[in-house]
């Protein structure tokens, strides 16, 4: 996954526009159900939908801005833009979340009359266009964060046009008006749970915490194995973007280790961090270490 991380990711990208397409022809048509039928978890739906659009949108942008070559002023490239997109897309989620949920509240107040058989139909349509997102991400979510946040929001607005269907049919069977406000007020829960994860993950990467699934004990152990390490120091490690991870640290050496040995030594380190991490960016300074160190008892004993 590292190895491939300069890569463009066309396949991504063709996913995403595909994706796009089908997002933007399921929310007009939830808009016109809603307004056809009157059901604001129809509009809900929609809202998120259109969202996932726009988001969707901004998401191939950074993608394809992202694949551009690093220069001088730019060392890793465009890279962090995909980040910037993610957490862009999880800011924008709240704030539909929360204009949907004073929808719901004021729906609460005076429910309408909900037309059952138009939810229905237009619910199942937009479910199977949000399974359609689904099978397009679903590979690219476990690498990629910006593909994640795209999943998150197929996913989120699978379940609420799950939501939409069973409300028609509970409103068809019992007259109950108010399972639609409910619906709605389910999905924008489904908007908050998905903005927190997708925030949570991005944040991480802007902070520059140790990747998930990583464990800086177990590298500098993995690193101290190596023949000639000595021991590890100042070790830190980041993501830059989805599957591209940096590290940086000090590496003591026998002080008799020549320039050459210091440098076969931290390619050797380099090497097993790509292999067994995934770590494709290292930065190493090697540390000399004296056999013969004066201990603090001998200097204080010296005049």
């Amino acid at each position: 996954m590292a190895s491939n991380a300069h890569e463009p990711k066309v396949d991504l990208q063709r996913r995403l526009a595909t994706a796009i397409a089908i997002a933007v022809a399921a929310s007009v048509l939830e808009v016109v159900g809603s307004w056809l039928s009157g059901s604001l978890a129809l509009l809900s739906d929609a809202s998120h939908v259109g969202t996932d659009a726009l988001a969707l949108g901004l998401s191939l942008w950074a993608l394809r801005l992202s694949s551009r070559a690093h220069t001088p002023r730019m060392s890793f490239g465009y890279h962090r833009l995909e980040v910037l997109a993610a957490l862009a897309n999880g800011i924008l989620l709240v704030a539909i979340a929360g204009y949907l949920g004073l929808q719901a509240y004021a729906r609460y107040l005076s429910p309408p009359l909900i037309q059952a058989g138009i939810m229905f139909s237009v619910g199942l349509a937009g479910l199977v266009a949000n399974l359609a997102m689904l099978v397009l991400l679903k590979d690219w979510a476990k690498q990629n964060i910006n593909a994640r946040g795209a999943f998150l929001h197929a996913y989120g607005d699978t379940l609420g046009s799950v939501g939409v269907v069973v409300a028609a049919v509970l409103i068809q069977i019992t007259g109950i008006q108010r399972f639609d406000m409910a619906i709605a007020a389910f999905i924008v829960f489904l908007i908050l749970f998905s903005a927190w994860r997708l925030l949570r993950d991005t944040v991480r990467i802007v902070l520059e915490a140790t990747p998930a699934g990583f464990k800086p004990a177990e590298i500098a152990k993995a690193i101290e194995a190596i023949p000639g390490v000595k021991g590890v120091h100042d070790l830190h490690v980041w993501t830059v973007t989805s599957g591209l991870y940096a590290l940086t640290g000090h590496v003591v050496a026998d002080a008799s280790a020549s320039v050459h040995d210091a440098s076969h030594l931290v390619g050797r380190v380099q090497a097993m961090l790509r292999e067994r991490f995934g770590i494709a960016h290292a930065t190493l300074q090697v540390d000399s270490l004296q056999h013969e160190i004066i201990a603090s008892s001998d200097v204080e004993k010296r005049p």
